[in-house]
C-alpha cells in the first residue's frame, strides 16, 4: 500500500472512520428511501387533531415510493393539535393546496399518504400541508354492521311480537286436535281405497282388455266395409245395364208405335192428327233413348251413394257435355 506509505497510523484510523461514517449516513439515506442521500431536503409542517398511532419515522407514500417520512411531533398546549414535522427528500414538486393524510391498514399499521392539490403555486420549504384523515377499519365495519345489527333487532321484536299474539298461542294449542283428526282422515282414506281396490282392480283389467280389442274391432270394420263397397259396385254394374237394356226395350217398342201412329195404324193413328200429341210422344221417346244412354255409360250418375258424390258429378258433367240440350242431362 503505497499510498500509505509514511503515513502515521493515527491518520490511517482518523480516515478509515470518517469514511465509515459517510458510508453509513449515505446507506441510512438510502435505506429511508431519500431519492438523492446527498441533496438537501425539505421540511413541512402538517397540524392533525388526532395522531392516530402515528410514530417517529413513519414513512411519507406518494404513487406508491416513499419520498418522505414523519421526522418529529409535538403537542401544541394552547389548541391541544399535533404538530407533525415532515421531512421530504425527494425533488417531486407539492403544490400549496396538497394534504397529507394518515391512513391506517388492516394489521393496524399506519402511513402518511401525500395528496396533491391543483393549485398552480408550489409549496416551499416550511410551508403549512392540509391535514387529512382516512377512517380506520374498525370504524368503517362498524358502520357497515350497524344498520344491519339494527334491521335484526327490529325483526327480533317484530317475530316476539308476532309470536306474543294469542291467536299464535292458540293456534299452537290446537295443532295437536289438528294433527289427530288429520291422522284420522289419512286412515279413513286408506280404508276405503282398500275396499275400493278390487273394483279398481276389475276396472282397470276390464279397460285393459277392452284397449286390446279395439285392433279386433278395428279389423272388422274394414272387413265389413269392403264387403259393402263391392256389393255396391256389383249394384252399379249388373242391376244399371240390366235397367239400361230393359229401358232400351221400352224406347224401341215406344218407337215401333209412334211409326204405327204416323203411318194411321191402329186406333191410335187418329191421334196423330194432333200436333201437340205428336210432338210428345215424339220428346218422350227421345228423353227415354238419352236416358237408356246415361244409363249405361254413366251408371254413378243415378247411385246416390254418399262416398260417390264425386264420380256422380263427373258423370253428370259427361252427360251434359254429350247432349246438353236434353232434359236428362239436367
Amino acid at each position: 500500500m503505497a499510498l500509505f506509505t509514511g503515513v502515521s497510523k493515527e491518520t490511517k484510523v482518523g480516515t478509515l472512520a470518517a469514511v465509515a461514517i459517510t458510508v453509513m449516513i449515505l446507506g441510512y439515506n438510502y435505506m429511508v428511501g431519500r431519492d438523492n442521500p446527498i441533496g438537501g431536503t425539505r421540511e413541512f409542517v402538517v397540524l392533525y387533531d388526532s395522531a392516530q398511532g402515528l410514530a417517529d419515522n413513519t414513512a411519507l407514500m406518494y404513487n406508491g415510493f416513499r419520498v418522505g417520512q414523519l421526522r418529529n411531533m409535538e403537542m401544541d398546549p394552547q389548541s391541544g393539535k399535533v404538530i407533525a414535522e415532515i421531512e421530504v427528500y425527494s425533488e417531486i414538486k407539492i403544490p400549496k393546496n396538497s394534504g397529507v393524510r394518515i391512513e391506517s391498514a388492516l394489521l393496524g399499521s399506519t402511513t402518511l399518504k401525500l395528496v396533491p392539490g391543483n393549485s398552480k403555486l408550489f409549496a416551499e420549504d416550511g410551508d403549512t400541508l392540509i391535514p387529512l384523515y382516512t377512517q380506520d377499519v374498525m370504524s368503517m365495519v362498524n358502520e357497515k354492521i350497524a344498520p344491519i345489527a339494527s334491521g335484526a333487532d327490529s325483526l327480533l321484536t317484530h317475530l316476539n311480537a308476532i309470536i306474543a299474539r294469542q291467536s299464535i298461542n292458540d293456534a299452537v294449542d290446537q295443532l295437536p286436535v289438528v294433527l289427530a283428526s288429520l291422522n284420522k282422515t289419512i286412515s279413513e282414506i286408506q280404508g276405503s281405497l282398500a275396499a275400493a281396490r278390487p273394483g279398481l282392480t276389475a276396472t282397470i283389467n276390464n279397460a285393459a282388455r277392452f284397449t286390446g280389442n279395439l285392433d279386433q274391432y278395428n279389423k272388422s270394420i274394414e272387413v265389413s266395409l269392403r264387403s259393402l263397397q263391392n256389393a255396391t259396385a256389383k249394384l252399379d254394374s249388373v242391376e244399371l245395364q240390366k235397367i239400361g237394356r230393359d229401358l232400351k226395350q221400352t224406347a224401341e217398342s215406344l218407337s215401333v208405335i209412334t211409326r204405327n201412329i204416323e203411318q194411321g195404324k191402329g186406333s191410335l193413328g187418329k191421334l196423330a192428327k194432333d200436333p201437340a200429341l205428336y210432338d210428345n210422344l215424339v220428346k218422350t221417346t227421345k228423353n227415354l233413348e238419352l236416358l237408356a244412354h246415361d244409363i249405361n255409360h254413366y251408371p254413378e250418375k243415378f247411385v246416390p251413394l254418399p262416398w260417390g258424390k264425386s264420380q256422380r258429378k263427373k258423370a253428370k258433367k259427361a252427360s251434359e257435355n254429350a247432349h246438353p240440350h236434353s232434359d236428362t242431362a239436367r
